[in-house]
């Protein structure tokens, strides 16, 4: 009998849903001891929070969670985090690990980790899942290395968030998946909704990989953090529409006239919702090219000095 820790890897670009898929994975796997390592591309990481708050039991249950925030696990910047978080969770032995990777992560360096650095003996990749949003799949494809990489590596391809694309945008969709991976399982889903009783088989990998990740310092993005409370929702969700166009991912717990919200963009908008406090810094984690760093920075600038101007036209730098 082995004694490896299974590890399920979590893929997918920024807003595709993996909180939430690794949410229903919880709840499916909830019998067994569970370790959770997410990570988290922005200065704050949000996802662990909203694990917490989503399943308040998994803590007391004994299940852990190790968060990595500030880059990608696989680029060497985070190399040394990532290799603790491993050794974390080699001394607290769960019967599975989920890996929640950061949306920027490229995936097909696992095995050369594990290997590198003695630890092939100490985990087994399950399975490698990729998520896709077929809203921004398309548009990104083109011009983003990762987005190809995490589906040439998956195990399984999750489409995710169906509900927001028609059937003939589903399908160029899964077109365009079959065209980098011929053979990959495909499922199409909502809300996360999946069936995952295929994870329980113990030998699911349909393809080792062990090239060198594209994720570096480089090619890192810009990551900025954006502070303090915003009087008027109005001028909030302004702020939001004119720099949507701009950046690949917002998303973190804002105070929006003396209530504490989290807001994630969607892919087509944002949503807003009242939140718990959170017990961590509130503010919005923004990820964009580096060359529109500016431009988001200034006009948040504006907004913080209540020199903002509402319905002002948006920015070009259209990025989908």
């Amino acid at each position: 009998m082995s004694n490896k820790i299974d590890v399920v890897l979590l893929a997918g670009f920024l807003g595709a849903g993996k909180t939430t898929v690794l949410n229903e994975l919880i709840r499916h796997f909830h019998a067994v001891k569970l370790g959770l390592l997410v990570n988290d591309f922005g200065e704050v990481p949000v996802d662990g929070t909203l694990l917490k708050n989503e399943n308040p039991e998994l803590l007391e249950e004994g299940h852990k969670i190790y968060e990595i925030g500030n880059g990608s696990i696989f680029c060497s910047c985070l190399k040394a985090p990532f290799l603790y978080g491993l050794n974390y969770f080699q001394k607290e032995r769960p019967d599975i690990l989920f890996i929640e990777a950061s949306g920027l992560s490229d995936p097909s360096s696992m095995n050369r980790i594990l290997k590198d650095h003695g630890l092939e003996d100490a985990f087994h990749i399950r399975s490698v899942l990729t998520l896709v949003d077929p809203v921004r799949f398309e548009g990104l494809v083109h011009v983003l290395d990762v987005v190809g990489r995490q589906v040439e590596t998956a195990d399984a391809v999750l489409i995710n968030k169906a509900d927001l694309v028609t059937p003939g945008e589903l399908e160029e969709t899964e077109k365009r998946i079959r065209s980098l991976r011929p053979d990959v399982p495909v499922m199409t889903g909502s809300f996360g909704h999946f069936d995952y009783s295929f994870l329980e088989n113990a030998a699911l990998r349909s393809r080792e990989s062990d090239l060198e990740s594209c994720n570096t310092p480089a090619n890192r993005p810009a990551s900025l953090f954006l502070e303090g409370p915003v009087r008027s929702e109005e001028v909030f969700r302004s702020f939001l529409d004119k720099t949507e166009s701009l950046v690949y991912r917002m998303k973190g717990f804002m105070e929006l006239g003396g209530q504490i919200s989290y807001v994630s963009d969607t892919g087509r908008g944002f949503s807003i919702t009242e939140a718990a406090k959170p017990g961590i810094r509130t503010g919005l984690t923004v990820l964009c090219p580096k060359e529109n760093e500016k431009a988001v920075a200034d006009l948040w600038k504006t907004v913080r000095a209540g020199t903002f101007s509402v319905g002002k036209p948006g920015l070009g730098g259209m990025l989908r």
